[in-house]
């Protein structure tokens, strides 16, 4: 999990970081991106004290980058309230936002084809993102197994399992046991962006690889798979949530 927001001095000037405890990590390392800013990565038993001499040791690339994020003093978190816009599936969808009437406690959701109306308790009212990313968690959940289903189905290959969650580096991932991962922020996407990345991953059940028999597969399915994915490489940052 990653940390609290702490700032110190890199090359004479502010900077904020997050540290990330990681199991898996064999070496310390630095990651700047716009989605999360500054993140130390630690092996689980390397101590806090090192992360000083780490940050300096990356002072100047540390500079370039967060100028170049402008993630500085933290990553930019989106604030969103009544009349605020989302696009879901590649839809504008304005917020409506109301309170629970005393006494439910029940979130209710109502997506149409312009606005998203969300009557939730008075202090998720107030702040609804985490209300809004537990929507958005489950309508991907229904969304992309159903897109999964059709292709599946279009394509002739069948995943074991189908996993929809957070994915930090990719849209999707296939495992060797057949497995489908997919990040639940591909529902704020055009639909047509949605299905290739669906279409990719179900290829990959064929082939593990990005080799000439998977892409004749692929384009034989999907023919616009490349246009997605250059649509998805410009447009990385309007997906972020």
């Amino acid at each position: 999990m990653t940390g609290r927001l702490e700032t110190t001095l890199v090359n004479g000037r502010p900077l904020s970081y997050r540290v990330r405890r990681s199991p898996r990590a064999r070496k310390m390392g630095v990651q700047v991106d716009k989605r999360d800013g500054v993140v130390v990565v630690l092996p689980k038993r390397v101590a806090l004290k090192v992360v000083p001499e780490l940050l300096e040791h990356w002072a100047d690339w540390l500079d370039e980058k967060v100028e170049e994020y402008g993630v500085r003093h933290g990553p930019e978190v989106r604030q969103y309230a009544t009349g605020s816009e989302i696009s879901i599936l590649g839809r504008p969808r304005r917020l409506e936002i109301t309170a629970l009437s005393a006494g439910r406690m029940r979130p209710r959701f109502d997506l149409t084809d312009d606005v998203l109306a969300m009557e939730l308790v008075p202090e998720d009212a107030l702040d609804p993102r985490d209300s809004l990313e537990k929507f958005l968690r489950r309508l991907a959940r229904t969304d992309l197994k159903a897109r999964v289903d059709r292709w599946s189905a279009e394509i002739g290959l069948y995943p074991k399992k189908v996993i929809v969650g957070e994915r930090t580096t990719r849209w999707g991932s296939c495992s060797p046991r057949g497995t489908l991962s997919f990040c639940y922020r591909l529902v704020l996407a055009p639909e047509e962006i949605v299905d290739a990345v669906v279409a990719h991953e179900i290829c990959h059940l064929a082939h593990l690889n990005h080799g000439k028999k998977f892409y004749t597969l692929l384009d034989a399915a999907c023919p616009w798979n490349r246009e997605a994915g250059q649509w998805l490489r410009e447009h990385h940052d309007d997906l972020l949530f």
